[in-house]
C-alpha cells in the first residue's frame, strides 16, 4: 500500500474513530464552503439550527450559546445575538420562502417573528397562551400560496396548512397517543422541505421521506443504522443540504403503533406496495373512546396527490350488515314487532316466495332474528336452487354492484332487486331453505335486502334516509350514509377508489346488505356504541338487550378463523369489488392492570387482497396482547 493511501485511510480511521466517540457527526453537500466549515467547528458544541436563507445566506446556532451567520437579514442578526445576550438558547431559525426581512427565531424561552404568515404567528401566540413550547416552524420552500407552514411543538403535536397531503398524513400518525389519556410516544423531532417540494420527517423511531436527494437519504439510512441520532437535516435554496447528529440514539420505549407498524412484514408500506393496496385507514378503541386513527397510502391508485386519513371515505361493504343490525333491532323498539315474529305481513305488497325447486314445501316464519343471523331460509350462500346466482364471495353481501359509469338513475329499485327485473343483475330473492335449521354459513345478502324492505315499509320512507336520521346521526357518524351516488356527497379529496386490476367504485342499490360508505372515525364509533350497550356519548340509541344480543352474535360473529385473539369479540367483514373492510370489537378486555375496559378495531382498505386486513387486525392484537 503506498504510503499517501495509508496516510488517508489512517486519517478516515481516526476522525471516525473520534467522531463515535464523540457521537457527533455531520455531512455536507452543496452547501457554502463558509458554513461548511463553521458546521465542523460547532458541532462539538452541539448544533441546535441551520437555516438557509432564500438569498443564500446562512445560521448556525449551538447549544452553548455560540452562532455565527452571513447575509441573513440584519434584524434576524440583531435579534438573535440580543437573546443570546440575555440567555436564551437558540432553538430553531427559519426563513420563510418569500424571502426579504421575513424570518422566526424560537428559544428556549420564547419566539420572535417577523413577516410571517399571519394564521402562523397567531397559532403560535396560542400555543404559548396554553402553555405548549414551540420546537420547529417550517416553511415549504415549493408552494402555491404563502400561507404555508407547519408549526411542531415540544410535546409532539403539530399544526399545518396548504402542505403535501402525504406529509400531513405521516405528521398525523406520529402524533397519535397509543394509549388513552397519554399524550403521544413517537414525538416529532424534526421536519424540513426541499426546494423542489420533498419533504422528510424525523422521530424517534423512525424517519420517513419523500423526493429528497438520493445521497441525502442513503447517509441518513447509514447513520441511523450506525445508531446516530438525526437531528437535523436541512436543504439550501439551490438543493444542497446538511445533516447533523448530535449524540446516539437512546433507548426507545416500547409503542404499541409502531410495533403494529413494523410487525406487519416487512412493514405496512412496503406490504401495502406488494399486494396493490393503495390506501389503508385504522381507528382503534379503548375504554368507550376513539383513542388514536391512521391513514397509510392513497384514496386512489396511481394518484400520489391524495393521501388517506382517518376521514377519509370508503366502502364499508358487509360491514354495512353490522349497521343494518343496529336498524333491525330498533325497528322492534319502534313499531309493534319482536326479533323472533314472522314478518311476512308486516311488508307492505310484498312477501317472501318460496323457491319454485322446492317442492311440497310450506315455509317456516321469515323472522328478523333469523335474517341477522343468516338463518332466515331466504337464499345463501352455497343453497344451489333453480334461480339462485351462485354465490361469490368476492362480491359485496352476495351482491356484484354495477359499475360506476352507471347513472344512479339507471340503477335498479328496491322492487327490482327483490323480483330480479331488469335492470337488476342479481336472482329474485326467495325463500330456498329450512329456516333455524340451516348451517350459519348459508351467508344471505338477499336476507338484508329484505330487510331494507321492510324498513322501508314499516317506516314508510326510503332505507338510507330513515337509518341516516335514526341509526348513524345518533350514533356520531353525520358524513356515513347510504348512498349510490358518493360523487354528490363527498369531496374528491375525501373519496377513495377501490383497486381491482384498475380503479374501481361500484354502486351497491342492496344498502343493507353492502351500501354504506364511512370512514374509519365514524364506524369506530359503531363498536363504541355497541360495546357500551347501545349508548353513544350518554344517548341511548339501541337498548342494552339489543346491543348484548349483538356482542353475542346477531348480526356480526363470534369467532373468526383468522383472528388471533385472547378475549372474547364480535366481528364482521366485508368484501365489494376493490375494497376490503373489517371490524372487531372486544366489550370486555382481560387486563391484569385494569387500564383498558374494552377495545375495538376498525379497517378500512381499497384494495383487493383479502387477508390482508386479517393481518392488519391481528397485528393491533399482537401489539396490545388482546
Amino acid at each position: 500500500m503506498k504510503k499517501s493511501l495509508l496516510i488517508n485511510v489512517i486519517t478516515v480511521l481516526f476522525f471516525s474513530i473520534q467522531q463515535l466517540a464523540n457521537s457527533q457527526t455531520h455531512f455536507n453537500r452543496n452547501i457554502p464552503n463558509e458554513a461548511h466549515t463553521q458546521i465542523g467547528k460547532l458541532i462539538s458544541a452541539g448544533i441546535n439550527t441551520v437555516g438557509f436563507a432564500p438569498n443564500g445566506g446562512w445560521v448556525v446556532a449551538t447549544q452553548d450559546g455560540k452562532s455565527f451567520s452571513r447575509n441573513i437579514p440584519q434584524e434576524c442578526y440583531e435579534k438573535i445575538q440580543e437573546f443570546q445576550k440575555l440567555g436564551h438558547e437558540i432553538k430553531h431559525v427559519a426563513f420563510p420562502p418569500k424571502g426579504g426581512n421575513s424570518w422566526i427565531i424560537v428559544t428556549n424561552k420564547t419566539t420572535f417573528s417577523r413577516n410571517i404568515p399571519d394564521e402562523a404567528h397567531q397559532q403560535i401566540q396560542s400555543l404559548q397562551n396554553r402553555g405548549k413550547k414551540i420546537r420547529k416552524v417550517v416553511f415549504p420552500s415549493s408552494v402555491r400560496t404563502e400561507n404555508s407552514w407547519v408549526i411542531l411543538a415540544e410535546d409532539g403535536t403539530f399544526f399545518a396548512r396548504n402542505i403535501d397531503d402525504e406529509c400531513y398524513q405521516i405528521l398525523t400518525n406520529l402524533s397519535q397517543s397509543p394509549v388513552p389519556g397519554k399524550s403521544a410516544t413517537r414525538k416529532i423531532h424534526h421536519l424540513e422541505f426541499t426546494p423542489s417540494g420533498g419533504w422528510l420527517v424525523i422521530a424517534d423511531d423512525y424517519h420517513f421521506a419523500r423526493n429528497i436527494d438520493n445521497e441525502a437519504f442513503k447517509q441518513m439510512n447509514t447513520m441511523r443504522g450506525n445508531k446516530e441520532r438525526l437531528d437535523l437535516v436541512m436543504f439550501t435554496p439551490t438543493g444542497g443540504w446538511s445533516i447533523i447528529s448530535n449524540g446516539r440514539i437512546n433507548q426507545i420505549p416500547s409503542d404499541p403503533i409502531r410495533n403494529f407498524e413494523n410487525s406487519v412484514s416487512p412493514d405496512i408500506w412496503k406490504k401495502m406496495r406488494e399486494l396493490n393496496v393503495p390506501g389503508v385507514s385504522i381507528a382503534v378503541v379503548m375504554n368507550n373512546q376513539i383513542v388514536w386513527s391512521t391513514g397509510y397510502g392513497f384514496l386512489k391508485n396511481g394518484d400520489k396527490t391524495h393521501a388517506v386519513h382517518s376521514e377519509s371515505m370508503f366502502q364499508a361493504a358487509s360491514v354495512s350488515k353490522v349497521v343494518a343490525a343496529v336498524g333491525g333491532v330498533k325497528l322492534t323498539e319502534d313499531f309493534s314487532i319482536e326479533l323472533d315474529e314472522d314478518i311476512q305481513d308486516s311488508f307492505t305488497n310484498y312477501q317472501v316466495p318460496v323457491n319454485s325447486g322446492l317442492k311440497n314445501f310450506t315455509a317456516d316464519d321469515i323472522t328478523l332474528e333469523g335474517i341477522l343471523n343468516h338463518r332466515s331460509g331466504i337464499d345463501g350462500a352455497d343453497v344451489s336452487l333453480p334461480g339462485i346466482r351462485v354465490f361469490d364471495p368476492l362480491q359485496g353481501g352476495g351482491y356484484s354492484g354495477y359499475a360506476q359509469s352507471i347513472p344512479a338513475s339507471r340503477l335498479p329499485n328496491l322492487t327490482q332487486i327483490l323480483e330480479g327485473d331488469n335492470p337488476a343483475n342479481s336472482e329474485k330473492i326467495t325463500i330456498a331453505y329450512q329456516a333455524d335449521t340451516a348451517r350459519r354459513d348459508y351467508y344471505s345478502g338477499p336476507g338484508f335486502t329484505v330487510l331494507q324492505k321492510l324498513t322501508a315499509d314499516l317506516t314508510r320512507s326510503p332505507y338510507e334516509r330513515w337509518m341516516k336520521s335514526t341509526i348513524l346521526n345518533p350514533m356520531g357518524m353525520q358524513k356515513s350514509a347510504f348512498t349510490v351516488s358518493p360523487e354528490n356527497s363527498y369531496k374528491t379529496e375525501e373519496l377513495t377508489w377501490g383497486y381491482n386490476k384498475g380503479n374501481v367504485r361500484n354502486r351497491y342499490p342492496e344498502f343493507a346488505a353492502a351500501g354504506l360508505y364511512t370512514n374509519a372515525k365514524e364506524l369506530a364509533n359503531l363498536l363504541l356504541t355497541i360495546n357500551n350497550g347501545g349508548v353513544y356519548k350518554g344517548r341511548p340509541v339501541i337498548t342494552k338487550e339489543h346491543a348484548l344480543k349483538i356482542q353475542n352474535g346477531l348480526g356480526t360473529n363470534t369467532r373468526d378463523p383468522s383472528i388471533n385473539a385472547n378475549n372474547e369479540y364480535y366481528c364482521h367483514g366485508g368484501v365489494n369489488n376493490g375494497y376490503r373492510s373489517f371490524i372487531i370489537g372486544f366489550p370486555t378486555i382481560n387486563d391484569p392492570d385494569r387500564r383498558i375496559s374494552s377495545a375495538g378495531i376498525v379497517v378500512l382498505t381499497n384494495g383487493s387482497n383479502t387477508n390482508f386486513r386479517y393481518e392488519l387486525a391481528n397485528a393491533i392484537i399482537e401489539a396490545y396482547g388482546w
